[in-house]
């Protein structure tokens, strides 16, 4: 980790934060979150919602396979923030229950966001607080990009889909061999689906003992049990080369998010696992760097960091939304 990180300026309104793993204890949901539909431009598609008050919207990120609905991926903040606010989480393009408008042929992260500005309108949601994780980061900078209407905070999440190479642009130098050395063997669909009985075993890795198990037991379930999802792990399998090379997959946001994201209207919290090899800490901090009115904190995790360390997060992100200010965790 670069010195920059052990010591962060406050140039740009960045906070660096070091959080152990241990985790205060949460209850166990009692009832599963309701699958949820409403039509956004003629695609049927799926959410979850709990909770009452300032909506967050949560945009999750890609798996291998699609095998995915965003409860996997949100599970922890849509119980966690509810007391609080109202939480959505969307079933993107090509996962969980939404309906995929293009017969197989793959959508990738830019090709989303038109479905989630959407989803935003066809639900009357107004000045959201938008959190994305992964590929989820994309979708919710490129919003904040082209719809800042819509918005009022943005929070990103550890994602090699937003970031910047750690050396200098347009791609980067040896600095950054090792996270795409880690991302090309991280990011491998070549294999075949598993059982179900394998994938929710697989699922059910984490820094620690998780109080939701049970339920996300019955989540994976339903996900794997889906009548399309064969047809998006076979999607999966045929990626165009640009989303599998990951000097060309840093294109989008070269091209995309880069050359406006200092304009960003608002304020941008970026939360950033200081354990995940794909996503180098110096890349999430290079990137807190470009946008203007922004906060950095690194926490001890890996790449689901809204599952290893979820009581961080979930206080980040309440605190950051009621006060828009500097935030450290207690």
């Amino acid at each position: 980790m670069s010195q920059e990180l052990d010591a962060i300026s406050s140039g740009v309104g960045a906070n660096s934060l070091i959080a152990g793993t241990a985790q205060a204890p949460r209850q166990t949901g009692k009832t599963l979150i309701p699958e949820r539909r409403i039509s956004v431009g003629g695609i049927g598609s799926s959410y979850y919602e709990t909770g009452a008050g300032h909506p967050i919207v949560l945009l999750h990120g890609a798996s291998p396979g699609g095998i995915l609905d965003a409860r996997l991926s949100w599970i922890w903040q849509l119980h966690g923030l509810s007391d609080r606010f109202r939480v959505i989480a969307l079933d993107q393009l090509q996962f969980g229950g939404t309906d995929d408008p293009t017969a197989g042929t793959y959508i990738n992260r830019l090709g989303r966001v038109d479905h989630v500005i959407g989803f935003i309108e066809a639900m009357d949601l107004k000045q959201i607080i938008l959190v994305g994780h992964s590929e989820g980061s994309f979708v919710a900078a490129r919003i904040a990009v082209v719809r800042p209407d819509l918005l009022s905070k943005v929070v990103l999440l550890t994602s090699s889909a937003v970031s910047p190479p750690i050396g200098p642009e347009p791609f980067g130098d040896e600095r950054d061999d090792a996270w795409l050395h880690a991302a090309t063997t991280s990011y491998d669909y070549s294999g075949p689906m598993p059982s179900e009985e394998e994938y929710v075993r697989k699922g059910a890795i984490a820094h620690g003992p998780d109080p939701y198990e049970a339920e996300l037991e019955e989540y994976r379930r339903i996900a794997y049990r889906r009548p399309a999802t064969r047809a998006k792990w076979g999607v999966r399998k045929h990626l165009p080369l640009e989303e599998t090379d990951m000097r060309q997959y840093i294109r989008l946001q070269q091209k995309y998010i880069f050359p406006y994201i200092n304009h960003l209207q608002g304020k941008t919290m970026l939360i950033w696992s200081a354990d995940d090899a794909t996503v180098a800490p110096d890349r999430g901090w290079k990137l807190a760097k470009m946008i203007k009115n922004s906060e950095f904190h690194l926490l001890q995790a890996a790449h689901m960091i809204q599952r290893d360390q979820s009581e961080a997060v979930n206080w980040l992100i309440g605190h950051f939304s009621l006060t828009g200010g500097t935030s450290r965790y207690p």
